[in-house]
């Protein structure tokens, strides 16, 4: 017994010697349940929305101040025909578009029938079906409080756009793309260079005459080429496989995921400078990294159905850019200008991770 309260002791010591990795295994499970509990929901609030009203009248007054009301939805436009709808998709991010017809009031009350035009942005099909469901659940509202003075009922029309075919494809192909990146390039990179500090070979490349930038890139770039490899086979598999298209253009979408990977590699190395093992690494990059790709990112969870702590806490990976990228140049055919802003964000962010990275490399090392 005193052998094994003397192996007891030690590991006990060693545990508490290792401060990151006692963090991580302390803080794993309360992270794990709050991000569990607050982000899988399948419910949405204020999602952005267009009304084209082309009545104008009381009752279509009335209608939107219902859809308003709601707390399901946020009109963020109002425009004047279908071709500013299309802008605002692109533009605005808006996420459905209503359109009320001419005459609404004299309709419902001389025919007694109305016509809605519900327009879905349906690139995220998960997100596409709440929506379309809670503007049926608000006509209903509607219809049963103006049926009190009279009887009408309302014909809702539904345009899928971007996904005519409703295929989950659309939405998983985006999010296994990210997924992959981030596995490949940001954990392999963090544990390659961890383990550099932590044999102790880092220490002595960095007093040899090659200089610490090129260091850094030989050490990432191949991770980079192998994680680019990947993305084009699962490009060319959503291609010739499930028939996806891409609308915009590939080589708009090759440079978007380069700068991702850049951006993965400099989240990688930021990881790698504060970790002492590549044990330390890999949980962080776990942690830290893979799992709010999954949840934080609206790749499977919609980011509006979650606390607002969370939505802002989202905008810090990059991730959430670039999926949001990735959609519009694959689904929705965007160019340069529509996505300029997110390609932007993804090299502030790698710049600022790699000037903190190499300047912790300095003190460490």
């Amino acid at each position: 017994m005193k052998e094994l309260r003397m192996i007891l002791k030690k590991e006990f010591i060693h545990i508490i010697r290792d401060k990151i990795t006692l963090a991580l295994v302390l803080a794993m499970p309360i992270a794990l349940v709050l991000l569990f509990g607050f982000t899988i929901s399948t419910d949405i609030r204020n999602a952005k929305i267009s009304v084209l009203d082309q009545a104008k009248d009381s009752q279509s007054k009335l209608l939107v101040d219902k859809i308003t009301a709601s707390g399901y939805f946020q009109v963020v436009a109002y425009p004047e025909n279908e071709v500013e709808i299309d802008n605002d998709f692109k533009n605005k991010g808006i996420k459905l578009a209503i359109i009320i017809p001419p005459h609404f009031e004299d309709k419902l009350s001389k025919e007694h029938t109305a016509n809605l035009q519900v327009i879905n942005d349906v690139s995220d099909l998960n997100v596409a079906s709440i929506l379309n469901n809670y503007v049926r659940a608000v006509v209903q509202g509607y219809t049963e409080e103006y049926n009190q003075d009279s009887q009408a009922g309302f014909d809702i029309t539904t345009k899928m756009l971007y996904n005519p075919e409703s295929s989950s494809v659309y939405m998983f192909v985006p999010g296994i793309i990210t997924l992959i990146m981030v596995l490949v390039t940001a954990l392999m990179s963090s544990i390659t260079l961890a383990r550099e500090k932590e044999t102790g070979t880092m220490r002595m490349l960095l007093i040899t005459p090659v200089k610490k930038i090129h260091i850094i890139i030989g050490k990432v770039i191949p991770y980079m080429a192998i994680s680019f490899i990947g993305t084009i086979a699962i490009l060319i598999i959503s291609v010739t496989v499930f028939k996806m298209p891409i609308n915009g253009s590939l080589l708009m979408l090759l440079i978007l995921c380069i700068i991702f990977m850049l951006t993965s590699a400099s989240f990688g190395l930021l990881i790698s400078s504060i970790s002492q093992t590549q044990v330390d690494a890999m949980m962080i990059t776990m942690m830290g990294l893979f799992l709010p790709t999954v949840l934080l990112s609206g790749f499977l969870f919609p980011l509006n159905s979650m606390p607002m702590v969370f939505q802002v806490l989202a905008n810090v990976f990059p991730a959430k850019w670039f999926i949001l990228a990735i959609k519009d140049v694959m689904i929705k055919g965007s160019g340069i200008f529509d996505i300029w802003m997110y390609l932007l964000i993804l090299l502030v962010m790698a710049v600022v991770f790699i000037i903190f990275s190499l300047t912790r490399l300095d003190k460490r090392n």
